[in-house]
Formats: structure tokens, C-alpha cells, sequence
């Protein structure tokens, strides 16, 4: 007489398994080119290229979705208050510059190695998307609308400790 043991096994044994391709796409947002592509140009609307890693959080953040780049606008032009931004990140942030420092595209520097400074691989790439009409319209459209960035416009703009 069988035991309990083989009777599974033997079901277990004889199951059909079937496999399904369910694509998942991943998101523009986290894809580390496109994410690339969004830190070259915002470095590149900052003076000097550079710009505090807390900066770079909030313009690439707000680059997400409309809301939060209507919600930024709203805060730099005065027409709401920034006061609930104490701080924006951006998740995938951190893996794009971990390959944009592999990369030579930006380096880290500052006392607590909190400003990000484009480099001239980086720098290049900016200008190469900025100079292709039909390649990041909307991301473009958006950081001109705030002309040259600075570390000091923003806590000013936006009421920030400096």
C-alpha cells in the first residue's frame, strides 16, 4: 500500500507546469540611461554644473511626472508654499550616479561629499540631448523654464537653510 509521501510525490511528479510570458516594462524613471540623461541635463541647467545632491534629488524627482514638476513651478514662482518640502528624492537617483562616476560624468566633492559636478563626459552628453530637437522635449522644456540654477537661487526661491 502507498504512503501519503508518494502519493504527493507522484502528483507533484506528474503536474504540468506552463509558462507565460508576462512582460513587466520597466519604467523610463528607472531605467539608468534615461535617469543619465536627466542628470546631465539638470547639472547642466546649474551654475558651474554643479549642484548639492539634495538639489539634484528635487529637479530630477520633479522631472518624474507632472504633478511633482507642476508642484516644483508652483513652489520656485511663489504661488504655493515650500515649506512642505523639507526633502524630495528621487530612488533610482543613486544607481545613475554610481554609473555616471564609473562613467567619468560626474564626480562628488564638498565637505560631506554632497555636490555632484558634471565633467566633460557628462557635459558632452548634455549638450548632445540639448542639441536634438526631437530627444527629451518635455525634460527640456521644463529646466528652461527656470534659466541658470544655482545652489543659492533654490534655498532663496524656495526658503531653504542655507
Amino acid at each position: 500500500m502507498p504512503n501519503s509521501d508518494s502519493l504527493q510525490n507522484d502528483e507533484v511528479a506528474n503536474t504540468l507546469v506552463k509558462f507565460r510570458s508576462q512582460p513587466h516594462p520597466i519604467p523610463a524613471d528607472a531605467r539608468v540611461a534615461y535617469k543619465l540623461a536627466q542628470v546631465a541635463l539638470v547639472l547642466n541647467a546649474f551654475n558651474k554644473h554643479s549642484a548639492t545632491i539634495e538639489n539634484l534629488h528635487l529637479f530630477t524627482w520633479s522631472l518624474q511626472t507632472r504633478r511633482s514638476g507642476e508642484m516644483l513651478a508652483a513652489w520656485w514662482s511663489g504661488h504655493r508654499y515650500a515649506s512642505t518640502v523639507t526633502q524630495r528624492s528621487d530612488p533610482h537617483l543613486s544607481i545613475a550616479l554610481n554609473v555616471g562616476l564609473i562613467r567619468g560624468m560626474v564626480t562628488v566633492s564638498g565637505a560631506n561629499s554632497n555636490r555632484i559636478t558634471l565633467e566633460q563626459p557628462g557635459i558632452l552628453f548634455a549638450q548632445q540631448i540639448t542639441a536634438d530637437d526631437g530627444l527629451m522635449v518635455a525634460e527640456k522644456n521644463f529646466l528652461h523654464q527656470f534659466n541658470k540654477l544655482s545652489d543659492a537661487a533654490v534655498s532663496r526661491r524656495l526658503a531653504r537653510s542655507a
